[in-house]
């Protein structure tokens, strides 16, 4: 009898042991795979680049030599394939007026206005014809890419600046968050599941702007960062993967002499770019033409045509 009863132990305690070594397997093989930071960057150029109508409300702030400059604007993208109607405005208190940037790349043309008191309004115009078939067909973004003070809107709007990021930093596995908001009511709160993911340099790409003839490293210029940080939306609901905001670091190490330095500077916020509002809503193509009037236009093709030749691709 007791001899019956061992085997009954042992049989019991091996299927305890093989139906927890199955609960095991189960629940790690119903685990989510884990999520790669630079996977998340590039799908998500991919995911707005596939949205055909992207409206947007923004804020910016920028570091300017230790001067923090703080503006809005709104950002719009229209079309269902790679040549998208993108339009860009920009507004920024200086004194007692106000500086304004307007970006409008449409189907034939580029423009570019500025109005940054105490300078003239300028207005500029590029051939995108023209352009499109002087540029060879590279596929590394140019380093100067990565800011959006750069060539983005011209080159493909948000999601040719979510390329270029991908192209340029190396980044870390990502952090699961929650953004909580106010509601259009004014009463409700909002959560949204965000992803936030940082990334560094890449060291081929950093030493292409680092690097001077015969090995050499220098010092990254002061404006440019040596990190960047991105939320990204972590919902299918709406838009997914969507850039709600952009932040560049410098790390004050790379330009510290002493270690005391160091220790008492904080990386400085170079510029942070918030997108909010944002929806699919229908845009009035409108929009995306611009009249110059009677305006002084200045042909900048040939000047873009000599900057982005060999570098980049327009998409």
């Amino acid at each position: 009898m007791k001899h019956r009863f061992r085997r009954l132990t042992r049989a019991v305690v091996a299927a305890a042991l093989m139906m927890s070594a199955l609960a095991i397997e189960k629940d790690a093989s119903s685990q989510e795979p884990a999520v790669s930071g630079q996977q998340l960057v590039a799908d998500a150029a991919k995911r707005v680049a596939s949205e055909v109508s992207i409206s947007a409300e923004m804020r910016y702030r920028i570091d300017v030599f230790g001067h923090d400059l703080v503006g809005t604007g709104n950002y719009l993208q229209y079309g269902a394939g790679p040549e998208k109607l993108l339009r860009l405005d920009l507004r920024m208190p200086v004194g007692d007026k106000q500086a304004t940037v307007q970006e409008i790349r449409g189907e034939e043309s580029y423009w570019l206005r500025r109005d940054v008191p105490p300078s003239p309004p300028t207005l500029g115009r590029v051939d995108i014809q023209k352009l499109r078939k002087s540029l060879t067909q590279g596929t590394i973004a140019a380093p100067g890419d990565v800011l959006p003070q750069g060539d983005w809107i011209m080159l493909g709007g948000l999601a040719r600046l979510l390329s270029s990021l991908d192209q340029n930093f190396a980044f870390a596995a990502p952090r699961a968050e929650e953004l909580q908001f106010n509601a259009a009511d004014g009463k409700s709160v909002v959560k949204l599941p965000i992803w936030v993911v940082q990334g560094e340099w890449k060291p081929e790409r950093l030493a292409t702007i680092a690097e001077r003839p015969g090995g050499k490293v220098v010092a990254l210029p002061e404006q440019l960062p040596d990190r960047v940080e991105l939320v990204l939306g972590r919902t299918e609901d709406l838009l997914p993967l969507f850039p709600y905001r952009i932040t560049y670091w410098r790390t004050p190490l790379a330009n510290a002499k002493r270690a005391k330095d160091v220790e008492d500077a904080a990386p400085r916020e170079l510029l942070t770019l918030e997108l909010f509002n944002v929806s699919r809503k229908r845009i009035d193509l409108r929009e995306f033409q611009y009249q110059p009037g009677d305006q002084d236009v200045k042909d900048l093709t040939p000047f873009y045509v000599q900057r982005l030749s060999g570098e980049t691709k327009l998409r």
